[in-house]
């Protein structure tokens, strides 16, 4: 029989209007979303480790300490940490620099802060495998300089942590079996997704070409600028530029639908109709339902844990998720933001009016 949940309470301080307006919201969390899907592209295996960077971040609140939270310190207790030529810290690593990198570069502009980039790197690593778009929270400062070094294990999530210890973390952090399911269920999707970039060139744009109605093949082609001609252009008009001819750049698209922003998607085979996929796969082996293939050790320490006797209720729950993509993607976008504010105590005028001590939304297990 499982422990009981621990009540999540306030230890991460959020303040949403810490931005200012929309605008400047809107374009500081579009950069940083831009960023991430940048390195992915790049690197197609790296997409699971930002979401595991935010459910680390998160995980580290206790709700007995009322210590921990998502905080951004999960970065710096993974850089801190000796790979020792381990893919699974390179990779938590590789994100990790890759958000650092993007926070730096934002602060040209407006300041954006590596907890928030967590959270916000994890939900874009979803949508750039094909899942749905998470709405994440945005507010949290930054644990002070020389806080306590997070205490959770940066190999948590590897598979060489027991699953009971896993799961006792979700509990001790006062998240639920179905929270636990959800978030666990994307992390195994994210791993067993086939992940790759289309073509070569990383920057080539997925969208069809523009063709004039009543023209076809070349002629219906706009001109495109060359390198030389922008060059030129940089020259005559603006000669003051930064701008030079050593960097090669990349603009990414952030107009179109919601497939095209921020460059290509790596996912193969995988989109927001049939995200819960792999979940159904390891709800039909484990029913050994007729037509089902493999076993459930394909599906690694997670399938072993959400199909664990002593988890009651995951079952259940990997039976629902399998069985109905819409009730799995509300699900998890919901949970993803409980473990992505656990703790929070909301701040500044009318956010801390409305929204502290508020209950956080939750799933409850029945």
């Amino acid at each position: 029989n499982p422990a009981s949940v621990e009540p999540a309470s306030a230890t991460v301080y959020f303040d949403p209007a810490m931005y200012g307006d929309q605008e400047l919201r809107v374009a500081a969390v579009d950069s940083l979303r831009e960023s991430v899907r940048r390195a992915i592209i790049q690197d197609p295996s790296i997409a699971p480790y930002f979401y595991e960077l935010a459910l680390l971040d998160g995980l580290s609140y206790n709700g007995k300490t009322k210590g921990g939270g998502p905080d951004g310190r999960v970065i710096s207790l993974v850089l801190s940490t000796s790979a020792k030529d381990e893919p699974y810290v390179t990779g938590l690593q590789k994100a990790a620099n890759a958000l650092i990198e993007a926070s730096i570069k934002l602060k040209k502009y407006t300041a954006i802060t590596i907890a928030d980039a967590v959270a916000i790197g994890g939900g874009e690593a979803i949508e750039a495998i094909g899942g749905p778009r998470l709405s994440v929270q945005l507010g949290r400062t930054d644990a002070p300089k020389g806080s306590t070094p997070s205490t959770l294990p940066v190999s948590l999530l590897s598979g060489s942590v027991p699953g009971s210890q896993v799961a006792q973390v979700f509990r001790d952090a006062g998240l639920t079996e179905r929270e636990m399911t959800a978030l666990l269920g994307c992390l195994l999707t994210l791993r067993l997704a086939q992940k790759g970039r289309v073509g070569q060139d990383w920057k080539a744009s997925q969208r069809g070409q523009f063709r004039e109605r009543g023209k076809i093949g070349r002629m219906s082609e706009f001109k495109r600028l060359t390198d030389e001609d922008i060059a030129e252009m940089e020259e005559d008009d603006d000669e003051g530029s930064e701008l030079t001819d050593n960097e090669d750049y990349y603009i990414a698209e952030t107009f179109g639908a919601k497939d095209q922003v921020f460059g290509q998607g790596v996912g193969q085979g995988i989109n927001e109709k049939n995200f819960n996929k792999y979940l159904a796969q390891l709800n039909d082996v484990s029913a050994k339902k007729k037509g089902a293939k493999g076993n459930t050790a394909e599906f690694g320490w997670i399938g072993d844990l959400l199909l664990d006797k002593e988890n009651p209720t995951s079952q259940a729950w990997v039976n629902k998720y399998g069985s109905s993509v819409l009730s799995y993607n509300k699900d998890l976008g919901i949970a993803y933001g409980a473990v992505t504010q656990l703790g929070a105590e909301f701040t500044g005028g009318k956010y801390e009016n409305l929204l502290k001590n508020k209950p956080r939304k939750s799933l409850s297990d029945e």
